[in-house]
């Protein structure tokens, strides 16, 4: 689905950036000596680069897909399912909401002769045919972002039961899950990648209305999801990272999930591929590397899975180091 509009409110539903560190620079002007020549460059601590995946950073990669804050085996077999009036919306559970047209909505309450202001609902299960994994969603509803909250659960059965998941959200990472505001036309489209919902034969979801206003109406006009089956290997490289007035490598910074089933081995390189560091972990110092003779430095993904519903993931990966203070400028004051 597209956006359009005259004016468009983005929100983001929840922030995680690591912040570069800013380098400070204080002069001492109570007695205004002039500095010391001989006195020695100061250390700078907090260098680092960061890969976040909503602008990917890579040199090159093979069966890797990489979206809005997610680097993950690419799907082998993509699969598109939209939400339909007759075969899903007329047959869901509703409570105070109704089906109307191609839409569901919070229904007219008779006793108050108003808009219920709370409702939900819950849709038919949707059979996807085999296990798959259930990829990213988007939906569209009227009203503000905080009219609509959608929730999923998977399960292996055609009926939920006690093997099924609970309810959940979607994990919310920074620009893996928002939603945009179009005004004037007040309707709003969500989107979110599905981290954190099991893959699953078949999946059900929730909608949970909420209205400050009796007077109208918020109301669920679609829904669809992306899933499928992964590639079982893929390869990913990052950019070089040439840090300047490189002192020393100092660690390795990766953010993943590793499912059962699944491989993920993280290498620090040269950019000549050299093997520096072999499966590094999150916190894993890089002293051992010498920064004169490698002044560059990549890192490499290799991604494997035994199950092709399934998929390791890497939300961030980086490295830290620490850099020498360039110069410092006598100064004479009076």
């Amino acid at each position: 689905m597209k956006i359009s509009g005259v004016f468009r409110i983005l929100l983001i539903v929840v922030v995680n950036v690591l912040g570069i560190i800013a380098i400070a620079i204080a002069s001492n002007y109570a007695n205004a000596q002039p500095y010391e020549f001989s006195k020695p460059p100061d250390v700078i601590k907090g260098g680092e680069w960061l890969d976040h995946f909503w602008i990917g950073q890579l040199q090159e990669s093979e069966y890797i897909d990489v979206q809005i804050g997610h680097l993950f085996l690419k799907l082998e077999e993509p699969l598109h399912w939209t939400q339909t009036w007759t075969a899903h919306f007329a047959s869901g559970e509703f409570y105070q909401t109704e089906a109307i047209a191609d839409s569901v909505r919070l229904a007219w309450n008779e006793m108050e002769q108003s808009f219920f202001t709370t409702g939900t609902y819950t849709s038919t299960v949707f059979d996807a045919g085999k296990s798959v994994d259930w990829s990213t969603s988007d939906w569209m509803y009227s009203g503000i972002p905080d009219g609509l909250i959608v929730e999923f659960r998977t399960g292996n059965t055609p009926m939920p039961g006690a093997t099924w998941t609970n309810w959940r959200l979607p994990r919310r990472i920074f620009m893996e899950d928002y939603c945009a505001y179009t005004f004037p036309r007040d309707d709003t489209e969500c989107f979110t990648n599905m981290t954190g919902i099991d893959s699953s034969h078949y999946i059900q979801y929730r909608a949970s209305f909420s209205s400050n206003d009796p007077t109208k109406t918020i109301a669920l006009y679609d829904i669809d999801f992306l899933y499928g089956i992964h590639h079982v290997t893929g390869m990913a490289l990052s950019i070089p990272v040439p840090p300047v007035d490189l002192k020393e490598w100092e660690s390795v910074v990766i953010t993943s999930t590793i499912p059962d089933n699944t491989t993920l081995i993280i290498d620090v390189l040269a950019p000549n591929g050299t093997v520096l560091v072999h499966d590094a972990h999150n916190g894993d110092s890089l002293a051992s590397i010498d920064p004169i003779e490698y002044p560059a430095i990549q890192l490499r993904g290799i991604f494997a899975t035994s199950d092709e519903s399934i998929t390791p993931d890497v939300d961030l990966w980086g490295v830290r180091w620490s850099v020498w203070n360039r110069s410092y400028l006598p100064a004479i004051l009076k």
